[in-house]
């Protein structure tokens, strides 16, 4: 096994860090689907940790499902099929677009509030907009049955009146993107690991004629199971390795 050595100043916890190396070799394929991990004992020697920390990290990996444990035999790498990651593009609806590959996604409430505030940590995503209370709803993304992501949204009070506007009212949207770990309430809801890496998504939607607030929103997919990406039209000249190609020549 390679060198690797857990950071005790990092802000990951021991586990976290153990299970974020092995994930990554996995991932690499130094370790082989169909072949077994390292045993328990090999693992603390190597890692310099306690067989606590070891334990949890494999526990981990395999709520991620990149390996599974064969009692008596030890436990074995997955293969790539059984790692579950959907495509999302994000500049679209991502439940239309999983629907349309044969997936089975929905998204489900299990929080209504009518009448709350707005989070402080969220109020710069509207500071030109002036709503004291909003009504909040709690959703629970998944697919084929797995959760994939956890939406918080807030609506403008007034903005009920946007239901009996036409649903082909066009709507313009901004998004902030940041890397979050789960909270252990997070982590219940989507049925993973405490401290699992989180892909944070918080968008402002808007009435394109009248740039009326919509909805605030705030997902945090799990990035271990769904892969985010975004397709754009540019002319040479505009990408990242413009000023490379000019070396070139």
């Amino acid at each position: 096994m390679h060198a690797f050595t857990v950071k005790h100043d990092s802000p990951l916890t021991a586990w976290g860090q153990v299970h974020r190396d092995l994930r990554q070799r996995i991932e690499v394929g130094e370790f082989v689907p169909g072949n077994r991990l390292p045993s328990e004992a090999e693992l603390v020697t190597a890692y310099t940790v306690s067989r606590a920390t070891v334990r949890r990290a494999i526990e981990a990996l395999i709520a991620d499902g990149y390996v599974h444990s064969r009692r008596g035999s030890g436990t074995f790498v997955n293969k790539r099929a059984d790692l579950f990651r959907c495509e999302v593009e994000l500049l679209r609806p991502w439940r239309e677009q999983l629907l349309a590959s044969g997936f089975v996604a929905r998204s489900r409430l299990l929080e209504y509030e009518p009448d709350t505030e707005i989070p402080p940590v969220l109020r710069p995503n509207i500071e030109h907009d002036h709503h004291d209370r909003m009504s909040f709803g709690l959703h629970l993304q998944e697919v084929n049955g797995i959760a994939i992501a956890i939406t918080q949204s807030w609506i403008p009070a007034h903005a009920m009146v946007l239901t009996a506007m036409p649903r082909t009212a066009l709507v313009t949207a901004a998004s902030a993107v940041r890397v979050d770990f789960a909270d252990r309430s997070q982590a219940a809801l989507l049925g993973a690991h405490h401290d699992v890496p989180l892909v944070e998504i918080v968008t402002t939607s808007r009435l394109r004629e009248t740039g009326e607030l919509v909805e605030l929103a705030r997902t945090s997919w799990v990035a271990n199971r769904v892969r985010l990406v975004y397709r754009r039209n540019l002319v040479v000249g505009q990408i990242d390795m413009s000023e490379l190609l000019s070396e070139l020549h």
